[in-house]
């Protein structure tokens, strides 16, 4: 057991030499940083395996009997230390980028004075013949500093992590404001720029409920602005922005109602080609594609029923599209609009 002990002892040791050597020194660019992070890496890893497999046959041999005379005191106290140990030889061998404030404060050569303490004591544990020459205060007392250091040090990161918790939450929000605020300017700048005679479809996006209330009642004043909007919507559902209008449709009242309710058809129709493209081009499917066009559509469908057209021959070619055979290098999904199309046929059909 003592040789197992002594040889982890040393690959113990020379992975500290090898942490000890790069503490301090900036991180290479390039390839050299990638090697550089991978040394640091598979040293701290033999550092761990080291400590750990000497502190389990020193725990074997009862030589932590010292440390205090209550057995589930003394296991707890070494479990501790020594998991605090490594803790502080992680941080301080990695760096101060991301570091807590207490191992910034220490410095970046902690590492160098961190680890010795524990090699001595180690070394002393494990050869318990040599304690007869060296008085215990030498190693013990070294040996305890350290890891009542360490210990501390993690207390200190707990409470520096808990204090920085409401820091973060308020940070976070300011930011997510900060960007929310700056897309609602780029957004309504690029609504005022619009010419709604030309251009309307391009903020139509911009007029769906999840869009920023400020936003949504600027597009929409920019878009009646144009005395023939309305007009300008229909004619789109046969082209392939008919996509934009169902979203527009879907979630804003139109004043001709009327005006809508054959070319909604020959939108969908539309979509229907458009889908069944999609499908001949996409090479990797997800559940979610078409879903919302789908979605769309049916909406605007059934705010249009009550005039007595039958959608359902359209529906129909809508749905048959996504039945389109998928090639062989196609991956396949299963589409969430499928079955809520079937269930809306079912219904009406």
């Amino acid at each position: 057991m003592n040789i197992i002990g002594n040889l982890a002892l040393i690959l113990t040791t020379l992975c500290y030499f090898g942490l000890a050597s790069m503490a301090g020194k900036p991180i290479p660019g390039g390839d050299r940083g990638m090697g550089h992070g991978l040394a640091l890496f598979f040293l701290f890893i033999g550092l761990t395996i080291g400590l750990i497999v000497i502190t389990v046959i020193i725990f074997l041999k009862d030589g932590f009997e010292w440390v205090s005379n209550s057995s589930t005191l003394r296991n707890s106290l070494i479990v501790v230390g020594i998991s605090s140990l490594l803790v502080m030889a992680f941080y301080t061998a990695m760096g101060e980028g991301g570091a807590p404030w207490i191992v910034k404060f220490l410095g970046k050569y902690t590492i160098v004075w961190l680890i010795p303490p524990f090699l001595v004591g180690g070394f002393m544990l494990l050869n318990t013949s040599l304690q007869a020459y060296v008085p215990s205060a030498v190693w013990q007392w070294p040996f305890k500093s350290i890891a009542f250091v360490s210990v501390l040090c993690c207390v200190l990161m707990v409470g520096e992590w808990l204090i920085r918790i409401p820091i973060n939450i308020v940070q976070r929000g300011n930011a997510r404001k900060a960007y929310d605020d700056t897309r609602r300017q780029e957004f309504l700048a690029q609504i005022e720029r619009n010419n709604p005679g030309t251009e309307m479809v391009l903020i139509l996006g911009f007029t769906t409920k999840y869009q920023d209330k400020e936003v949504r009642e600027a597009a929409l004043d920019k878009i009646k602005s144009n005395p023939q909007w309305q007009e300008y919507l229909t004619d789109r559902l046969q082209t392939p922005w008919a996509e934009e209008i169902f979203r527009f449709l879907a979630d804003n009242d139109v004043e001709n109602r009327q005006l809508f309710v054959e070319p909604i058809k020959a939108g969908i129709l539309m979509m229907a080609e458009k889908f069944k493209d999609s499908m001949a081009r996409t090479h990797t499917f997800h559940e979610g594609q078409f879903y919302w066009e789908t979605e769309a559509i049916l909406q605007t469908v059934a705010k249009f029923q009550d005039f007595g057209v039958d959608y359902v021959p359209a529906i129909r070619k809508l749905r048959k599209a996504l039945d389109t055979p998928l090639k062989s290098y196609q991956q396949a999904a299963n589409l969430r609009c499928i079955p809520l199309l079937d269930a809306w046929l079912k219904k009406h059909e």
